[in-house]
């Protein structure tokens, strides 16, 4: 059963990319686009002394997508979102994840739904940029850190 739900939520991420994800950089809130994740990031570089990168490809009112990279030993620090859900799809790189108490490997092919109010962190411990697309829903309006120390 829980392969069932992977598979469905790994094939709605697919969809949801092959949606709003073509040639170019990456467009504007409500705009619908195709593009390639590698010319986005080419388009996009890591402003200087960055460890981490939230591209938007594409918001309306039911999510917001982000191109997401973090740079190796990147950490989010631990928090929750007390009005979104967040979905990851691990493109690239490797990391670590702590959700709810509980740390494993995140890589390539790997999906991390964190529902709302779920506490959660991570770090990129590979050589390599970790790459993602990241979903909040429903769209991201307004900052929704909130940190937990």
């Amino acid at each position: 059963m829980k392969s069932r739900k992977n598979m469905a939520l790994l094939a709605t991420l697919v969809l949801l990319l092959g949606v709003f994800v073509s040639s170019g950089g990456a467009a504007g809130p409500a705009n619908q686009i195709v593009a390639n994740y590698a010319d986005i990031l080419k388009a996009n570089p890591m402003p200087a002394g960055d460890k981490a990168q939230a591209i938007t490809l594409a918001s309306d009112a039911t999510a917001t997508i982000n191109l997401a990279r973090f740079a190796p030993g990147a950490e989010v620090k631990t928090h929750f979102h007390k009005s979104h859900s967040e979905t990851l799809y691990v493109i690239e790189g490797t990391g670590r994840m702590m959700l709810d108490g509980k740390e494993f490997e995140v890589g390539p092919g790997s999906v991390v739904h964190i529902p709302m109010g779920k506490i959660h962190s991570a770090k990129c411990d590979n050589t390599g940029d970790l790459i993602a697309i990241q979903v909040f829903a429903p769209e991201w309006t307004e900052p929704d850190r909130v940190p937990v120390p």
